[in-house]
C-alpha cells in the first residue's frame, strides 16, 4: 500500500499591531463539477493492489482518500509502475475516492494513455456520480467507455 500524504506547514501568524475585530469568513465556493470536500477531512490517498489468483488473472488497485495537486504525481507514479510491472488487464477501483480536482483527472488521462502505450488493458470502476460528471463535462468520459451509462430501451 501507498499513501501521499500533505505538507501540513503552516506559516506563522502575522503579529498584528492594532486590535483586529474577528468576522466569519464565508466557506470558499467549490468550483463547478468538483467533487465536493467535507471541511473535516484531510484524508491522503491510499492505493492498494490486489491480485485475482490465476494465470491470466487481473489486478485491481482501490484508491482511497482525496486524489488532488498534493497527492496526483505518486498516484501517477505507483500506478504507473504496476501498469509497467503486469501483463494482466488492470482495474482502478474509485469506489473510495472522495475528493478528485483537475490533477486528479489529469492522472486517470495520463495513466489511461501510459497503458495503452504499454499495450495493457486498464479500467475505471465504481466512480462517483458527482466525478462521472466532471468525466463528461472534460471530455474524459470518452477515454473511459465503461464509466459511460448503457442506452436505456423505451418501448416503441
Amino acid at each position: 500500500m501507498m499513501t501521499a500524504e500533505r505538507d501540513k506547514t503552516v506559516p506563522p501568524a502575522p503579529v498584528l499591531a492594532t486590535p483586529v475585530l474577528a468576522t466569519p469568513v464565508p466557506a470558499a465556493p467549490v468550483p463547478i463539477g468538483a467533487v465536493p470536500r467535507q471541511a473535516t477531512q484531510s484524508e491522503p490517498v491510499q492505493l492498494e493492489l490486489s491480485r485475482q489468483a490465476g494465470a491470466d488473472g487481473y489486478q485491481v488497485i482501490r484508491v482511497t482518500g482525496e486524489l488532488d495537486i498534493a497527492t496526483a504525481e505518486k498516484a501517477y507514479s505507483y500506478i504507473s509502475k504496476v501498469i509497467d510491472g503486469g501483463h494482466a488487464p488492470l482495474t482502478v477501483d474509485l469506489s473510495g475516492l472522495t475528493f478528485c480536482d483537475a490533477s486528479g483527472l489529469g492522472v486517470l488521462a495520463r495513466i489511461s494513455r501510459h497503458a495503452r502505450q504499454a499495450g495493457r488493458q486498464l479500467k475505471l470502476a465504481s466512480a462517483r456520480p458527482s466525478l462521472l460528471k466532471l468525466m463528461r463535462l472534460t471530455g474524459l468520459d470518452v477515454t473511459f467507455p465503461e464509466l459511460r451509462p448503457t442506452a436505456r430501451a423505451y418501448p416503441a
